[in-house]
């Protein structure tokens, strides 16, 4: 195999993924973060199937540090039972489990499996130049780096996309997420059950992360200049909820409280130049209505590292497969995260409740049809009858 030496902007979870998948194949890797350190903001991520057996494949494992899920729970605001999927059964159809995971865990993870030196802090991107030969980056504080590939893993605000793509940035949904971290004494956050709430003008959830942790989000419809809620405006808004709403709302402080608003890229046909491309955030942001975003960026670094430990084809070629074969799954993700939140005023009299059997099944499905690892690596899902 030819050893490249490649670019990675941006230290989140993509950049730190792709990484590790690229250094475990014997590449010179160097990472460039624009902040002075490692970014732990955020509240939880879940990680599901498809993401865990990505992190595996790239040399990271987490089920040790993150907290296994076994159930998915589904009610309307007034306490209705709608679905349950057994997360147990998905993590055995699909050979991969659930886990729930501070963010700023899964980085530090990440981060701790690169050697020495391969971390570069205080290194804003400016501007990207392409040879035929090798692909150069400035930073804003006059260096440069020259590698034989680039990779922008630099977020929904990527200069690396700006700078060899152009066009429109991100777009609002209409949407936003208020939401935290914290510890709780409520039994939700001691189970390994997923608690998610659906109203006729907001959803919420909770979401056990271990360590008496409980990740938990409230998301409602919002757009530029509207006002950014308090938790005693939230304590008003979810009155009346199912019984662990309230009592969240009545333990938490705005000092808890994070915000932010959901965006949505279009997926373009090509993510990159002749030698750099995209992964994550930079190509493909989307709203957490399908909590996959974290997830299809850990695809990305997966299937980007097969191509790239390919002995065959010009950088350009192994960059392109990537995203013809990348694209269709992530694409119908999106599409699914953007119509699913469209939906979301749906009357909650039109939910119908399914039977448990039916909903696992619709999880390994969903999970499978969305995802290249997956597909890689397990048998085709069986249709399970009640």
């Amino acid at each position: 195999m030819e050893t490249m030496r490649v670019l990675v902007i941006g230290a989140g979870v993509g950049g730190l993924a792709i990484a590790n998948g690229l250094l475990g194949k014997g590449h010179d890797v160097q990472v460039y973060e624009h902040h002075d350190a490692l970014r732990t903001s955020g509240a939880g991520i879940t990680v599901w199937s498809n993401g865990t057996a990505a992190l595996r494949e790239l040399g990271v494992d987490i089920t040790g540090r993150g907290h296994q899920l076994d159930s998915l729970r589904s009610l309307t605001e007034s306490g209705r039972l709608l679905w349950e999927a057994d997360l147990d059964e998905v993590t055995e159809r699909l050979g991969s489990p659930t886990v729930q995971i501070p963010r700023r865990e899964l980085i530090a993870e990440m981060a701790s499996a690169l050697p020495a030196g391969a971390l570069q802090f205080g290194r804003r991107c400016v501007s990207v130049s392409e040879q035929p030969d090798h692909v150069r980056v400035d930073f804003a504080d006059g260096s440069s780096a020259v590698g034989d590939v680039l990779i922008g893993a630099d977020g929904q605000r990527s200069v690396v996309r700006q700078q060899v793509l152009g066009g429109d940035p991100a777009k609002p949904t209409g949407w936003a997420s208020w939401q935290g971290l914290t510890r709780s004494d409520l039994p939700v956050a001691t189970g390994r059950q997923t608690l998610n709430i659906a109203g006729r003008n907001a959803h919420c959830g909770l979401i056990p992360t271990g360590d008496g942790l409980l990740h938990w989000w409230f998301d409602m419809p919002w757009k530029e200049g509207d006002r950014v809620h308090t938790v005693a405006e939230l304590r008003e808004m979810f009155r009346g909820w199912p019984g662990p709403v309230e009592a969240l709302l009545a333990s938490v402080t705005d000092d808890d409280l994070g915000f932010f608003p959901h965006i949505r890229h279009k997926v373009p046909h090509i993510w990159g130049g002749p030698r750099s491309t995209l992964l994550g955030d930079a190509v493909h942001a989307m709203p957490p209505a399908v909590a996959q975003a974290a997830n299809q960026t850990l695809e990305d670094a997966w299937l980007l590292t097969q191509y790239m430990a390919d002995a065959e084809g010009s950088p350009a070629e192994r960059l392109r497969a990537y995203e013809f074969e990348r694209r269709p799954r992530v694409l119908k993700v999106s599409r699914t995260a953007a119509l699913t939140s469209a939906q979301r005023r749906t009357p909650i009299q039109r939910l119908a409740r399914f039977p448990r059997w039916l909903a696992t099944h619709s999880q390994v499905v969903s999970l499978r049809s969305g995802s290249n690892v997956l597909r890689s690596l397990s048998p085709k899902p069986r249709l399970r009858v009640a």
